[in-house]
């Protein structure tokens, strides 16, 4: 694993790098505020499709383990894309999304 000096000296060699880590900072900074400001509205929104697709899913007949294989393979390629995305993706968005979410808990 690199120390905080290694990647300080790759994100310096290239400023591009720099430039696109700080948007995504700034993008996950944007995306943890709002939702945590959204929350009530995104546990409703996704608890009324969750009872859609369960309603939906029983209209056809599938069975409840239809339903849970369906999920697994969706979990599974979700898995597969965060892992080809990498971590210089994720880590400047997940860290913004934090500290976004913090500061909207914080400010009232």
């Amino acid at each position: 694993m690199a120390d905080l000096s290694e990647i300080v000296g790759v994100i310096s060699a290239n400023p591009q790098l720099a430039v696109v880590m700080i948007i995504q900072f700034i993008l996950g900074l944007a995306l943890g505020y709002i939702a945590v400001k959204a929350f009530k509205y995104i546990v409703a929104f996704v608890a009324i499709l969750a009872l859609g697709s369960l309603l939906s899913v029983w209209s056809i007949g599938m069975t409840p383990e239809d339903v849970l294989k369906t999920i697994g393979l969706t979990v599974a390629a979700v898995k597969n894309l965060v892992v080809l995305l990498g971590l210089t993706t994720a880590g400047p968005v997940t860290a913004g999304f934090i500290i976004g979410a913090i500061t909207a808990l914080i400010k009232k």
